[in-house]
């Protein structure tokens, strides 16, 4: 277990009867990247809030082993402070001294390429350029496992692009577990060294695909 960054096993979840997940079983090793892609609300959203600990599951076992931190796929980034403003308060809630956060900002905001844009707002700034600093702010917990929830999402070909050399970097840098989800196998193929597909709802993951072998 000590190389198993997260271990699922037969994971269930329903909403007020309906169910959502119905016996999801993987294991992701420490200091991987994995993506996981479904039909839209399949529930690949429900299964990473499960595994940042914010959503509960009705049976199953699930194993996190390092600390979990969750970039959702709406804004997270208040308009009236800028994104420097954002990333310190994020920091300051979470009890993160003000002298490790902005060492964070100047370590990962170069790897993130946000140095010339920390001291702007959001509405100035590429959809792109915002979901970097929504992952900066989660970096700021110094976390084990990044849970990216549809990071694409809105973003053009060259944005894409960029936020995916990004995300290769940042693993390296910080030797990160990532788990990304996405909708569309494109997405994930430049970054995941592989990918969980799971059916439509209610979901399981009925396949594993290989960049070498099926991407």
């Amino acid at each position: 277990m000590e190389d198993i960054a997260v271990l699922a096993e037969d994971l269930w979840k329903s909403y007020n009867g309906l169910q959502v997940l119905a016996g999801v079983s993987f294991s992701v090793r420490r200091g991987s990247s994995v993506g996981i892609m479904g039909p839209n609300g399949c529930g690949k959203s429900t299964l990473l809030r499960i595994i940042a600990g914010v959503e509960s599951y009705d049976r199953g076992r699930l194993v996190v082993n390092g600390v979990p931190a969750l970039v959702p796929q709406e804004t997270i980034l208040l308009p009236w402070r800028t994104l420097r403003g954002n990333i310190l308060l994020a920091a300051r809630i979470r009890g993160v001294s003000r002298r490790d956060a902005e060492e964070m900002i100047k370590s990962a905001g170069r790897i993130l390429g946000l140095e010339e844009y920390l001291d702007m707002y959001p509405r100035e700034v590429s959809g792109g350029t915002a979901r970097k600093a929504a992952i900066l702010m989660m970096l700021i917990l110094k976390p084990d496992i990044l849970l990216l929830d549809e990071p694409f999402t809105g973003l053009d070909r060259e944005s894409i692009r960029a936020l995916q050399e990004t995300i290769v970097r940042l693993q390296r840098a910080y030797k990160l577990t990532i788990i990304t989800v996405s909708h569309m196998i494109d997405e994930l193929r430049e970054i995941s060294e592989e990918t969980l597909v799971m059916s439509h709802r209610p979901a399981r993951i009925v396949r594993v695909l290989k960049p070498d072998r099926d991407l």
